[in-house]
This record gives structure tokens, sequence and C-alpha cells, in this order.
């Protein structure tokens, strides 16, 4: 059965594509199949894996998996990854699906034939990421080390563990994403985090660079960009061990 990995915050901006991208294609290169699928109708992830800047503009993708009667269509990508796409019409899962009806279609995703599926959501808490974090067996939270950031963050952690009260199991994580280690104010928000969430807080946060953004504009994970330290390649291509996901 697949494992679904769920890549979400209520406040965007921190990296949620760019972090479920990589994870996505550092799963693939460790031999994994993976499925990318983006319900979030800005579409960026699945630009970055199609090399399609307009795909947010094509019906269909991702939209199947709220409705069980619908096909699940896949595409394939250059980058060998399979993609259900993100599209500026699933605002309307919003309006027509209700939660705990697409609740009851997990089953239906994680007997599809993949070693992992990542999902990338919006946002805000709508239908599609309470389903997506309803649907996880891991939950990845990426934030940025500020006090709007971890205030999304927090919003988001506590819809996890009401869904844990709900009695649904899932593994989730905080990592801190473009983090300034010469910032004080950074340092102090990354040891409250720390302090706050031991057992679920990634230790090594990933730095402010410049090649990160860029490497996806270009369809390429982090550790393939042109300059880009070792060590920050590394800390990149290992988020699937750092996270706990293999």
């Amino acid at each position: 059965m697949a494992q679904i990995v769920t890549v979400t915050n209520q406040k965007g901006g921190v990296g949620k594509s760019t972090i479920g991208v990589n994870i996505a294609i550092a799963l693939k290169e460790l031999g994994k199949k993976v499925l990318l699928i983006d319900v979030d109708g800005q579409g960026n992830s699945s630009a970055t894996v199609s090399r399609d800047a307009r795909i947010n503009q094509r019906p269909g993708g991702s939209e199947c998996v709220f409705y069980a009667d619908k096909p699940i269509e896949p595409t394939s990508t250059p980058l060998g990854i399979d993609l259900l796409h993100g599209h500026t019409g699933l605002e309307n899962v919003d309006r027509e699906v209700k939660a705990e009806e697409a609740a009851k279609l997990k089953n239906r995703l994680s007997e599809l034939d993949y070693d992992f599926i990542i999902i990338d959501t919006p946002p805000s808490l709508g239908v599609r990421q309470l389903s997506a974090l309803m649907w996880a067996d891991y939950a990845v939270i990426p934030t940025k080390a500020s006090s709007l950031d971890v205030q999304g963050t927090a919003s988001t952690i506590r819809v996890i563990r009401s869904l844990e009260k709900m009695g649904l199991q899932i593994k989730w994580k905080i990592i801190v994403n473009m983090f300034v280690n010469t910032s004080k104010q950074q340092n102090t928000m990354l040891d409250s985090l720390r302090q706050n969430f031991p057992n679920n807080f990634v230790p090594i946060p990933l730095g402010q660079r410049v090649g990160v953004s860029d490497s996806l504009a270009i369809g390429k994970p982090v550790w393939e960009y042109n300059n880009i330290p070792r060590e920050v390649a590394d800390s990149w291509r290992s988020l699937p061990n750092t996270l706990g996901l293999i």
C-alpha cells in the first residue's frame, strides 16, 4: 500500500511546494514509485515537475481524488514522477465536497500502485487541506522562523491533534525552511519550536538560498543545481530520511 505524505501549512510562502517536490524526487532517486498530487489551485509543484507553466489552467488533474466516481488517471512527467496536477478550478471542491465524505476515500488512494503519494495542499483550511490531512500517514509542516509563520504552523498542529483525537494516526514533523542563521530573532524562534515540539521537530533547518528557488524554476532538485554547497545539497537530498519516511 502507498504511504501518503501530506505537505501542508495554513500559512503560505513557507516553501511547501519546494519541499514536496524535492521529497518526491529524492524518493524517486531511491527507487521508489512516486505520485505527486497537487491540490493547490496555484499549481506550483505541478508546473515544476511537468515543466508546463500553464498547467494550472487545465481542468481535470487532482480533482478526481475527491470524487469516488471519477477515474484516477495520473500523467507521467520528465522527472519520472507521476502527477495529478493542480488547477484554478479546484476551488469548486471546497464548495461541492464534504470533508467527511472525502475522508472515506483514503483506501482508494493508498491502494494505488505507488510506494509514496506526496500531496501538496493550499495554504488555507478547506476541504482540500483537511481531506489531505485525513488521508495522511505522514504530515510535513514547513514553516519559517517568524511569528506570523509559526502562528499558521500552530493552527495546522491543532487540526492534526483534533484528527488524532478522532482516532486518526498521523506521524508529523515540523521543518524550518528559509532559515537565516545570523538572525537572532530566527534563532530564538527556532529554539522555541524545538522546546515546544521536541518529538516532532526536525533539528536541522533548511537555510535561505537563492539556488533553492532557482533550481525549481528550471525543473531540477536542489542537489543538481550548480554552485549549491555540498552540505546544502545533502540536507535536501536526505529529506526522506530526515523526516522518517524511510
